[in-house]
């Protein structure tokens, strides 16, 4: 059984496939998957997971507003939450940030810097 949960909203299901992926080297990772705003909100307040990855343009609201409403609900006002963007400017980077992400990831995804990331927050047990 895995130790955490971590929700991935995202619409392009190439991206999808790499966290996926990416994921596999983790089996202590539960993973699960929304494409849209919508269904990201429900899942996360339903699953509540411990960490939520979020494309900053998906096809329903952005980031931001998805951000806004998880930090609205009593069950995911705590939940940590990452962006993780194509959007790599400085602006953006910095407008997120001011807006409540807990950190900024671009893609590319950086393996490297992901595996980070995750263990920074998950820490493994090996």
């Amino acid at each position: 059984m895995p130790d955490y949960r971590l929700l991935y909203i995202e619409d392009n299901p190439v991206n999808t496939l790499i966290v996926e992926e990416l994921l596999n080297r983790r089996p202590d990772i539960a993973l699960r998957c929304c494409e849209d705003g919508q269904s990201g909100l429900a899942e996360a307040r339903a699953w509540q997971p411990q960490l939520v990855l979020l494309d900053m343009d998906l096809p329903d609201m952005d980031g931001r507003a998805v951000l806004t409403q998880l930090r609205a609900h009593e069950a995911t006002c705590g939940t940590p939450c990452i962006a993780l963007s194509a959007n790599a400017m400085r602006d953006d980077v910095e407008a997120a940030l001011r807006h409540g992400f807990d950190a900024y990831w671009t893609k590319p995804i950086d393996f490297q810097a992901f595996y980070a990331g995750l263990e920074a927050r998950f820490p493994s047990a090996t």
